[in-house]
């Protein structure tokens, strides 16, 4: 497996599992698993964060904040403990409907 491959794989693992652990508290607050499916996975340092994508085509910098995804739910890793974040964005783009 050559490294990108390899760093594929890592990445997709890394959602897989961001995923099983926060599937309990997408169900006990009304959101969607499929949704979440979906969107961007982002890990940096000591946190992940689950991201929708904008669907505005970008134009350069004239409108480089509105292309930027939206965070809908984050997981920390403090004081040897995983801890789920909503944000302004998550019951927009996650809730059950």
């Amino acid at each position: 497996m050559d490294k990108l491959s390899q760093r594929k794989t890592e990445k997709e693992l890394q959602k897989a599992l961001a995923i099983a652990y926060v599937t309990s508290f997408c169900l006990e607050n009304g959101l969607s698993l499929k949704k979440l499916e979906t969107q961007r996975f982002i890990l940096s340092c000591n946190e992940c964060a689950f991201a929708q994508p904008s669907n505005i085509k970008p134009d350069g910098l004239t409108n480089d904040a509105e292309t930027m995804p939206k965070v809908t739910l984050i997981i920390r890793y403090e004081n040897g403990k995983l801890e789920v974040k909503e944000t302004e964005y998550t019951q927009i783009f996650l809730k059950n409907e």
